[in-house]
């Protein structure tokens, strides 16, 4: 299968040859696989001084032709753009290994995206002063009315939290700060998704999935140029592995690549119709690596109450009773 195209200023012959693997693995056990076509570009004549090996580029300046192929080259960015940004976002997720879903919503039909930014950034502050240590990963989305709302990846937050004086359900108190920025009965603090979804098995591949897809979906409503996510400090994923195998076919590659490590699950697997994509995302099994939910929250109550001790020592904890 080929087809002559332009490259470089020449007119070369793309031809399907072999695959190209990416894989990415990150130390807490998430894996990504990913199986895509490999092409080689073969110049249509081996002299590169043969005027017909050449691209005649004809001037279509102030054409219709010059603004149909402008806004293409405008889409395709656009599309990259959104698609780097997916893969970018759902990385530092699972490298952060987050198994908390917060979503952030408004009452009122808010719809300016700069004063949802400014009022997010509010209330993280708010948070990073009620629980030392709190990081996470971050997507603005609009919603089908044309207010914003914030989905936060982050670590599990304990069951029960001091503030203002009692011990209350950590939902709340993400709920009480939203609402000290936004206004009283003004929005909502969900835990788990608004449906709740995310709280039965918190996996941290479909919590990057799920906050990682809306990004595309902005990108190309027109929010092009604003950055639609960000995350905390120190998240770096791992570099990918990208190996090239010439010769070798779709079916080869898929039997080489696939693999699932005893007590891993399949968060994803797909194959396109064309056969040109294919892909497989595995995790731990968030049930099976947890002994007992009880486990689970008294782990995050003593990462919660070391944080704490620490801001103690620092003199921070005396500034938040006030």
């Amino acid at each position: 299968m080929s087809a002559m195209v332009q490259r470089r200023g020449f007119w070369c012959e793309k031809i399907r040859d072999g695959v190209t693997v990416r894989v990415q693995r990150f130390a807490n056990g998430q894996a990504e696989t990913l199986i895509q076509p490999r092409y080689l570009y073969v110049p249509a004549t081996s002299d590169p001084d043969n005027p017909d090996a050449h691209v005649v580029e004809v001037d279509q300046s102030g054409t219709l032709l010059e603004a149909q192929q402008a806004e293409e080259r405008a889409k395709r960015a656009r599309w990259k753009s959104g698609q780097r940004a997916k893969r970018n976002c759902r990385w530092k997720i699972k490298q952060a290994g987050f198994n908390e879903l917060l979503t952030l919503t408004y009452r009122v039909n808010q719809t300016d995206l700069a004063l949802c930014r400014k009022h997010f950034a509010a209330w993280l502050r708010k948070m990073r002063r009620a629980i030392p240590g709190f990081r996470g990963c971050w997507g603005f989305e609009r919603q089908e009315r044309g207010a914003w709302h914030v989905h936060v990846a982050c670590d599990r937050l304990p069951r029960l939290m001091q503030f203002r004086g009692a011990k209350v359900v950590s939902w709340r108190v993400g709920t009480a700060l939203w609402r000290d920025v936004v206004g009283p009965n003004n929005g909502l603090c969900f835990v788990g998704g608004r449906d709740g979804r995310f709280n039965r098995y918190r996996s941290p591949a479909k919590i990057a999935g799920y906050v990682s897809k809306y990004l595309t979906k902005d990108y190309e409503n027109g929010e092009f140029g604003a950055r639609m996510w960000d995350s905390s400090r120190d998240l770096t994923p791992p570099k990918a592995v990208t190996m090239e195998f010439p010769g070798v076919s779709m079916a080869e590659a898929i039997g080489m690549s696939w693999a699932l490590p005893q007590g891993h699950t399949v968060v994803q697997h797909m194959c396109n119709k064309l056969n040109t994509v294919w892909l497989l995302y595995s995790e731990p099994d968030p049930l099976a690596k947890r002994t007992t939910e009880v486990s689970m929250v008294d782990a995050a109550e003593h990462r919660y109450a070391k944080y704490a001790a620490l801001a103690e020592q620092n003199g921070f904890a005396s500034r938040l009773s006030h």
